[in-house]
This record gives structure tokens, C-alpha cells and sequence, in this order.
């Protein structure tokens, strides 16, 4: 046969002789004989691999699934502290103004708001009148209504002056009732010297002579007729602050 080493040819010529079929069946044992060979080692190798596999399985997971640690962590919840604004207060100043009041009277119109007590809105002078500024307004007003002119009696006007200082101090009028107690009660007509007195007083109003005897003691007929009263022969008049004050007096003895 071509391609056959001549030894081997040779040996195997001397075991199955010259006969081809001698040849043929030697060559199909060993042909037999080296199948069962191979499946013995494949066998074999297979049984190795499998032992291997079964002693190296948990490393094949390994490296077909990785393994995962699971790791437990313990975590805590806190409650979550929100610092709150400190507050400072703040001082607020309350200014109380006083609420305006609709003034709808009308302008040199008494309103009378008790039995003996008028009031009116009028406009101010720049100053107050004098006792000897309101006498003299007095005196001209009775003469252009038609009434005598009266005489200062200084009795008469140092007891207004003693009222208007009062009613000076106490920021208003106080409806003649210390005038009615001087009179009454503290023997008034014999310390004055007058049989028959009476008075006009006011507060609050800054006047002129003028208007002090025209607009303000004028407004209303009880006012304006006791310093038009024909009876009257004698005055005297106090000024204090923004107070006035008329004395009349008749009968002197």
C-alpha cells in the first residue's frame, strides 16, 4: 500500500501472511479494537468532566450567576427638626387722633343747650379783647339800640374780674351758679352795693370789643337784652384767657 512505512509493511506481511483477505480481516480487528479504545477514553473523559463539574459546581454558578451579597443596612428614621424663626415683637406707637365730628351747625347762629347756656360758631380775632375794649364796644352798641350809656363801678369790676379768673380756671361756664351763691348765700347785693345785679358771662371765643358785644353776646335775645336793659345804670366787666365777664348793677346805695 502507498504511503506506508516499508517496516511496518513489512511486519504486517509476516502476521497475516500474503493473503489479501488475510490482510482485510487483521485490519478490520484492529479497527474494532481501536473504536473500543477510543469509547473507553471518551468515556472516561466524559465521567472525568463530569466529576470535575460536580466538584467545581458551586464556582461554575459563580461565574454563569455572580453572586449578589445582600447587604442589610439598619437605617433610622429621624424626625427632621425645623428651627423655627425666633420672633421679636414689635412695639408699635398707637397715636389716637380723635375722630372728626361732621360740623354742620351754621356760622353766627346761637344754639341754646341748656336753659341759661348758648353756643355759636363764629370766626376768631387775633387777640382778646380788654375789659376796657369790651366797655367801650358796650356803651356804642346800647347807644345805636337806643338804651343809656352805662357807668364803670369798680365794686362791679373787680367781682368780674374774680369770675372770669374762675371760669378761666375751669374752662368753661358754669351756668351763673357761683354768681347766684355770692348773691344768696355770701350777703352779694350789700358787699357790691347794688339793689338789683346781673351777669353775662362766656368762654372760649377769642374777640374783639366789637364782636364780643355785637356777634357773640348779641346772638341770642337773653344776652342781648340784659346788656340792653334800660335798667342797668352801672358795669363792670373781668377778662381772663378767654373768659368774660359783664356785671350789671341798678338801686347803688
Amino acid at each position: 500500500m502507498e504511503g506506508w512505512p516499508s517496516g511496518l509493511w513489512r511486519t504486517l506481511r509476516k502476521r497475516v501472511g500474503e493473503s489479501p483477505h488475510g490482510f482485510k480481516s487483521y485490519t478490520l480487528r484492529l479497527e474494532m479494537k481501536t473504536k473500543n479504545y477510543i469509547s473507553w477514553i471518551i468515556l472516561i473523559l466524559e465521567i472525568t468532566v463530569i466529576v470535575i463539574l460536580i466538584r467545581n459546581l458551586d464556582k461554575i454558578r459563580g461565574l454563569i450567576s455572580p453572586k449578589v451579597d445582600v447587604i442589610t443596612e439598619e437605617i433610622k428614621i429621624l424626625p427632621t427638626i425645623t428651627p423655627l424663626p425666633t420672633v421679636i415683637p414689635t412695639l408699635t406707637k398707637k397715636i389716637y387722633k380723635p375722630t372728626p365730628t361732621p360740623d354742620n351747625e351754621p356760622w353766627g347762629v346761637s344754639k341754646q343747650i341748656d336753659e341759661v347756656t348758648w353756643t355759636m360758631k363764629i370766626g376768631e380775632d387775633e387777640k382778646m379783647a380788654t375789659a376796657k375794649e369790651i366797655y367801650g364796644a358796650l356803651n356804642e352798641y346800647r347807644k345805636v339800640q337806643g338804651s343809656q350809656v352805662l357807668n364803670w363801678n369798680e365794686k362791679l369790676g373787680n367781682y368780674a374780674q374774680e369770675r372770669a379768673r374762675f371760669l378761666n380756671g375751669i374752662k368753661s361756664v358754669d351756668k351763673h351758679q357761683g354768681f347766684n351763691n355770692f348773691m344768696e348765700n355770701e350777703d352779694g347785693f350789700n358787699k357790691l352795693g347794688f339793689t338789683a345785679l346781673g351777669e353775662n358771662i362766656s368762654y372760649g371765643y377769642r374777640l374783639n370789643g366789637v364782636h364780643t358785644i355785637e356777634w357773640m353776646y348779641a346772638g341770642d335775645k337773653p344776652h342781648n337784652d340784659n346788656q340792653l336793659d334800660n335798667r342797668w345804670n352801672y358795669v363792670g366787666i373781668g377778662v381772663d384767657g378767654l373768659a368774660t365777664c359783664l356785671i350789671f348793677g341798678t338801686g347803688k346805695f
